[in-house]
């Protein structure tokens, strides 16, 4: 390649991308082949491959000779086999998984390496690009059937129905369950988050287990109370003896504090089967971003994410697209935007930018509505989708094209390992070959993170509500040090401690103390059973926010331990109707809100409060107030049904988790006409929905109810 007339990886980068590879394609697919046979050049081997791929007419004179150079580099998936020689044909064939039902799938060089070390019995901890193919090799070691019993651990539950939808392939083979009240089948697929799997009555005899998005297992990466009950979830199922298969985005290294019996092989991998092109726009002057934003999504082609930091910014994003005249209006959705109109508020927000093929997504949005516009947004139907980090963090879609609007993340300058993450949303394997990534503003510096696992690192900064959940032998003796004062009292009971998980053991003997002081004055406030009168209710909203939850300014609608009561009050009043809350929201007399708001904070509510936060804080009160009410001879608590409804918003039994499985409350309520329906179990339930007779449905719910029927 010496000489001033050779082609550089430059010059050929800029041919393919700019389309104008014309008698110049021989030059190129040598120069390739120089790039594989040096290591430090194989990379750039492959995203010339790739981008060649993306316009394979321009080659296709050239189909052997590529096919060569896509075995060589380890792109097995792209070659065609009739084009390979006997032995590129042998070594395509070697790359193909054991049992698997479709012919087509093949796997690239590394996939390949991961999958046999699995299926050899070994451990994988594996580092890669977001468009490495992760879940295939999951779903190849399940096909086998050498693993009876799996376990999925996923960061959110839109990952979950994504992961349970991907996997009901295997429903003859395997009893899929996502909810901690299904029963165990012969053979079990257990995909669940961190918070359903330590939920779990008991784990059947697992044989692997994988956790996705691993590096959530640092908590000083953000969501610490989640990252402590992911510790939680690795150790009890490490004590399986399972293989274990972690994965998760480029990082640095993992923390040199694991335990010698912690042995895995760490695969750190830049291999990616789709190129990124990055373009740096112009910087638009103060109070013009959103004309430059806009200006820029009516010039491009294909399916494009555009991410903000915040729903409150997702929102203006899409005002002004939709003012803009962006997306193309379609009859086609408007039966969805008009039954959102008529299920939650006709002046939603939503409901004006779906029929322009603009998606909106964030963690306020219903999880149904939210998975309803990631099928729309990659069958094509949606154009654009406005989102958060809630779409960023592994949910798969079809993107042509990444947006970077904000470069911002709860309110911190996007770090380079972020960036990527959403970077990485560009392309699709199979679909866009190369995706287009768009800045306004430079990115961040090349710094990708050590993840720590303070399971077992147990630094000084690791809480000690994790601490106290560590098995003894795998203590450390400065660790063993800080909990003794736990395990010396008398206030709580160590099993109570550990039993709630993620709540700081101090503030619950805090509490604990304080009850005891204040006994005979507490007592006819908390000691109650079923249902509580209002008193009571904010008595125990009292006793958590002060101690066992602390409220600092306003948390997702909460400001006060009064306010906390008020609103699970009137969710209660209102049994779980979303439209009915909504309306309520908006004729607050202490504040006016426009429809978007009080969409969205009932649905905030909704989901952090009764939905997760406050039936978990509520039974944890409960074991602790329980044996002080007894020991003083009061009458004895079981806030038990209480929570439980809560959790389902007053509803019957499950209904609310069916928006988990893609089906909306609205439509299983319709489904079970009236409330008088209450399922033993989330199995029973499902199988109730699955029979009912569309003629009852709008062709909106009927499309909703059929793909829900279609995966289960």
């Amino acid at each position: 390649m010496a000489g001033s007339n050779s082609l550089t990886v430059p010059m050929a980068r800029d041919l393919l991308a700019h389309g104008r590879p014309e008698g110049r394609q021989f030059e190129i697919l040598k120069l390739i082949s120089h790039l594989i046979r040096d290591a430090q050049q194989q990379s750039s081997a492959r995203e010339l491959l790739l981008r060649i791929l993306d316009q394979p007419s321009q080659f296709s004179g050239y189909a052997e000779l590529l096919d060569s150079l896509l075995r060589t580099a380890g792109l097995f998936p792209y070659a065609t086999p009739s084009n390979l020689s006997l032995p590129d044909l042998i070594a395509y064939e070697a790359h193909r998984p054991l049992d698997y039902d479709n012919e087509d799938v093949v796997f690239h060089e590394v996939q390949a390496k991961v999958y046999r070390r699995l299926m050899s019995g070994e451990n994988v901890i594996l580092s890669a690009p977001t468009s490495f193919g992760k879940s295939l090799v999951l779903d190849a070691l399940i096909a086998s059937g050498k693993f009876s019993n799996v376990a999925v651990v996923l960061p959110t539950i839109a990952l979950i129905d994504e992961t349970r939808k991907r996997l009901s392939r295997f429903r003859e083979q395997y009893r899929i369950i996502t909810h901690p009240t299904q029963s165990l089948g012969e053979r079990n697929l257990l995909v669940m988050t961190q918070e359903r799997i330590l939920d779990l009555p008991e784990l059947p005899e697992l044989d692997l287990f994988m956790i996705d998005e691993f590096y959530k297992l640092d908590i000083s990466r953000g969501e610490a109370d989640r990252g402590i009950l992911l510790n939680q979830a690795l150790q009890r199922l490490m004590r399986t003896q399972a293989t274990f298969y972690l994965a998760g985005p480029n990082i640095h290294a993992l923390a040199a504090s694991l335990p010698q019996d912690f042995v895995a092989s760490f695969i750190s991998t830049s291999f990616a089967t789709v190129v990124s092109d990055v373009t740096l726009m112009p910087t638009p002057p103060k109070g013009g971003e959103l004309e430059a934003l806009s200006s820029l999504c009516a010039q491009l082609e294909g399916s494009t994410l555009i991410y903000c930091q915040s729903p409150a910014r997702a929102r203006v994003v899409a005002r002004h697209l939709i003012a803009a005249g962006v997306g193309e209006l379609t009859s086609e959705l408007q039966p969805a935007a008009d039954w959102i109109g008529e299920n939650y508020h006709p002046e939603w927000l939503l409901c004006k930018s779906i029929p322009q093929g603009i998606g909106i997504h964030h963690g306020k949005i219903p999880r149904a509505l939210a998975q309803y516009q990631v099928s729309a947004f990659n069958a094509g139907h949606l154009k654009f989708l406005v989102c958060t980090s809630t779409l960023i963090e592994g949910v798969n879609t079809s993107a042509k094209n990444v947006v970077v609007f904000d470069h911002k993340l709860n309110r911190k300058n996007l770090d380079f390992f972020t960036f990527s993450n959403i970077k990485g949303r560009s392309g699709r394997m199979m679909r866009h070959f190369v995706g287009n990534v768009y800045l306004f503003r430079a990115p961040p510096q090349e710094d990708l993170p050590t993840v720590d696992v303070p399971l077992y690192s147990q630094g000084p900064s690791v809480p000690d509500s994790l601490l106290i959940q560590v098995d003894e032998p795998g203590l450390l003796p400065s660790s063993r040090e800080r909990i003794e004062k736990y395990r010396s009292q008398t206030e709580v009971p160590l099993e109570v401690l550990k039993q709630n998980s993620g709540l700081d053991p101090q503030s619950q003997i805090n509490l604990a103390k304080y009850v005891r002081r204040n006994i005979s004055r507490l007592a006819e406030s908390l000691a109650w059973s079923g249902w509580p009168q209002y008193e009571e209710l904010q008595a125990c909203c009292e006793l958590i926010v002060n101690f066992l939850h602390p409220i600092k300014g306003r948390v997702h609608g909460v400001a006060s331990a009064r306010q906390l009561a008020l609103r699970m009050n009137v969710v209660n009043g209102a049994q779980g109707d979303v439209h009915e809350l909504i309306s309520r929201e908006l004729a607050n007399p202490y504040e006016t809100p426009e429809p978007d708001d009080a969409v969205e904070n009932v649905l905030d509510f909704l989901r952090y409060w009764p939905g997760f936060t406050f039936p978990r804080l509520l039974m944890a009160l409960e074991s602790i107030v329980r044996p002080i009410l007894q020991e003083a001879g009061f009458d004895d608590c079981d806030y038990s049904a209480y929570a439980t409804s809560a959790k389902g918003f007053f509803l019957p039994r499950f209904v609310a988790e069916v928006e988990d499985y893609g089906l909306p409350i609205q439509v299983a309520m319709k489904i079970l006409q009236g409330r008088s329906y209450n399922a033993e179990t989330m199995d029973h339930l499902l199988e109730r929905l699955s029979r009912a007779p569309e003629r009852t449905m709008d062709d909106f719910e009927v499309g909703l109810y059929r793909a829900f029927v279609e995966f289960l």
